[in-house]
């Protein structure tokens, strides 16, 4: 049976654990590839027709099911500025739609990326490996400088319980080995969180400028802020374009060509008219232009213009590159994969079965665990 339970135990967590670690990627290619699928059914359902497909909810487009699995939906108005929040990105960073009109809310950085559920997500489950092999890489080389005989590893090490070999000698190169193997997870670790942060990025795809814009008219929405004239023109646009549940943006279709001419008009018609009341050219943007919401915060619609935009083709593809990116560094977790499993096809030699068996419940757990997360969420 087992020649060296403790040893392989130790491997099968490690198995156990490396798969943790890459569930967030194999998840973020599945819900990448499944939104896509729903757009595509979607088109066949309604013949391809730009009409059709421009009167489907929000919550049926592939922008808002990613954005939304990407950022903490609940949260992310804690990004927004306070209207009266001194900020030179608010009101000075100019702003490709709208002159020098800035933008409504924070930008997001790599080292505040709690919105990000995905970076958060696979930093989780890869700590717990790389916590584990540190543990486990400490109570080897406690042996291996502490102990008083190696020769009940002998069996392990060598794989003949009669072999004279240097036993200290192989352990020290398993110590090599396992340095070098934490060593490039840790590296391929790095360059994948990296990764993970681009599909945040600005400059690489603007889910982020989409999620805080569909907030913002979430927020108007809700609070449904009636007795203000500009905030009745919105909510008047949103109702009108909603087939079903009119207090949440998901339920409105938003990329309805009339919609957003609407939505964009009555933005900048609250802007002209603005501008026509001042008799100065110095404007305070913060206060002048926000439309009216309960927690004061800075919301002027300034991206409007940009919706036909997040639901283009090369808007989505964009998102879908970078998840693509991201899912060919799965090939690197088959490298560390391969690793353990041999080790344990080592130790348990002839016992192939005793292997089988073990990943078959590996399997059946990690699916398990998988489906019960997704139930919960």
């Amino acid at each position: 049976m087992f020649r060296n339970l403790a040893f392989e135990v130790f491997l099968i967590l490690s198995i156990v654990l490396l798969v943790f670690s890459m569930m967030p990627i194999i998840e973020l290619k599945y819900h990448s590839d499944l939104y896509e699928t729903i757009e595509t059914y979607n088109m066949y359902c309604l013949g391809n027709d730009k009409e059709l497909l421009n009167e489907v909810d929000v919550k049926d487009t592939y922008m808002w099911n990613m954005a939304t699995y990407l950022y903490d939906y609940d949260t992310v108005q804690g990004y927004l500025f306070g209207k009266d929040e001194p900020s030179t990105r608010a009101l000075k960073e100019e702003n490709e739609n709208e002159k020098k009109e800035g933008f409504d809310y924070k930008e997001l950085k790599e080292d505040d990326l709690y919105l990000a559920k995905i970076y958060r997500y696979y930093h989780d489950r890869s700590g717990f490996f790389i916590i584990y092999m540190i543990i486990l890489f400490i109570s080897s080389f406690g042996i291996y400088l502490f102990a008083s005989s190696l020769g009940d590893l002998k069996m392990c090490m060598s794989g003949d319980v009669g072999n004279n070999a240097n036993i200290t000698e192989y352990f020290r190169y398993y110590l090599y080995g396992f340095v070098l193997y934490i060593l490039l997870f840790a590296t391929f670790f790095g360059i994948i969180s990296k990764k993970i942060t681009e599909i945040y990025k600005r400059n690489d795809t603007e889910t982020y400028e989409y999620i805080m814009l569909m907030k913002e008219l979430d927020i108007i929405l809700k609070e449904n802020k009636i007795t203000e004239a500009d905030n009745k023109a919105i909510i008047d646009i949103l109702k009108k374009h909603s087939k079903s549940k009119i207090n949440d943006i998901r339920y409105i279709a938003i990329y309805n060509k009339d919609a957003m001419y609407e939505l964009a008009v009555a933005q900048k018609a609250k802007s002209i008219s603005i501008t026509d009341k001042s008799d100065t050219t110095d404007i305070d943007e913060s206060n002048t232009y926000t439309y009216k919401n309960t927690e004061d915060k800075l919301i002027r619609l300034k991206n409007i213009n940009r919706l036909e935009y997040y639901n283009s083709e090369e808007a989505k593809n964009k998102v879908k590159g970078k998840v693509a990116d991201i899912f060919r560094f799965i090939y690197a977790y088959l490298f560390f994969l391969i690793v353990p499993i041999y080790l344990l096809s080592v130790s348990l030699k002839g016992n192939y079965i005793y292997l089988l068996f073990t990943l078959i419940l590996i399997i059946v757990f990690t699916i398990s665990v998988y489906n019960i997360y997704n139930t919960l969420q």
